[in-house]
């Protein structure tokens, strides 16, 4: 028979089991989720803190910027306010409307920076000389190529082509086209370089005056259509009527040209102011390209070396600066007075030579 206390004491025994083991894991389930939670929150007030002094370092970033700007337009202010006063200290200088009546042509190395020369056209753009443009010279002027001599030789009708023969003939033509145009060519004004250019019709019709010749073509055209020279003359004067007593020349070039400088741009200027007209030009030097200031200073040293150059042509570096830039406005101004302004040698400021 079964004993039914039995059945009720296992059945009672295994609920008390059950209730032990959920009172039991529940603590347990309760302990990790707590932890869990707890951890979380920590992480959250560690992010929130975290994010907190991010703020603060960006509010404390933003009050420097915000101070450093107020500070960097107080100083544009002040430098807007000193250049002002600077601008009215000079302004009665300054060749505005002083250069009326003059051309102004820039010459130039091919090889010498373009930027210089663009800036230093627009500078001439906003005085009142008229603009000649820019004239750009090959390096084949230094006439050491047999075939460049020939083209040369054959374009102006010379009796030989032989480097002498050449240059001769380009020392007595171009100074003409530049600065004496209705006499270009003219054979009466040949003197020494007759040796050079044998018969009247040696030079066509150069030998003979512009009268036999297009009016369009000058020494200086044809220069440019055998291409050993270009001009730029957008706005400008054309390059066939260029020339007269009202022609400025600005010579722009650097160390780097040396050789050029030698065998042709030194030497027209020479024979122009052997010619009569000293004070006709200002000679500007700037950095040669891609030498970081190599020999800058070479070609001023080398002007006013020369008894000659320094006596008959201004000159002008640090274009670039305020004072270089007004140094060169003044001596076109002041020509046929020649001054020499260096930012490169102490010894030398704005003044008569």
């Amino acid at each position: 028979m079964v004993n039914l206390r039995y059945h009720i004491v296992s059945i009672a025994a295994v609920f008390l089991a059950l209730a032990i083991g959920l009172a039991l894991g529940s603590t347990f389930v309760d302990s990790v989720l707590v932890s869990n939670l707890e951890s979380r929150v920590d992480h959250l007030q560690a992010d929130t803190e975290e994010a907190i002094d991010r703020r603060a370092e960006a509010e404390a970033a933003r009050d420097e910027a915000e101070a450093a700007r107020e500070e960097a337009l107080a100083s544009v202010d002040a430098a807007r306010s000193e250049r002002f006063e600077v601008e009215d200290l000079v302004r009665p200088y300054l060749p505005q409307g002083r250069l009326s009546g003059t051309t102004t042509l820039i010459v130039a190395p091919e090889s010498t920076d373009t930027d210089a020369v663009v800036a230093i056209r627009a500078r001439l753009a906003v005085t009142d000389t008229q603009l000649g443009g820019v004239l750009r010279l090959s390096d084949d002027l230094r006439l050491y190529d047999p075939e460049v001599r020939q083209r040369i030789a054959e374009a102006f009708s010379l009796a030989g082509d032989s480097r002498n023969a050449v240059r001769r003939a380009l020392r007595f033509l171009v100074p003409q086209a530049l600065l004496r145009p209705s006499e270009a060519g003219s054979s009466r004004a040949l003197d020494a370089d007759v040796n050079a250019i044998t018969d009247a019709g040696a030079l066509d019709g150069f030998s003979r005056g512009f009268l036999l010749a297009p009016r369009t073509r000058t020494a200086l055209t044809l220069l440019r259509d055998l291409g050993l020279v270009t001009h730029d003359g957008t706005g400008a004067v054309a390059l066939h009527l260029l020339g007269g007593e009202g022609l400025r020349l600005v010579v722009v070039t650097d160390a780097a040209a040396a050789g050029l400088n030698e065998d042709f741009v030194f030497d027209l200027l020479m024979v122009i102011a052997d010619n009569g007209y000293p004070g006709s030009g200002v000679i500007v030097e700037v950095p040669a390209l891609d030498a970081a200031g190599i020999g800058y200073g070479a070609v001023l040293e080398r002007v006013r070396s020369d008894p000659l150059l320094a006596a008959s042509f201004s000159s002008v570096d640090g274009v670039d600066t305020f004072s270089g830039d007004l140094a060169l406005l003044v001596a076109l101004e002041d020509l046929p007075e020649i001054r020499h302004f260096s930012s490169v040698d102490p010894a030398h400021g704005l003044g008569p030579s």
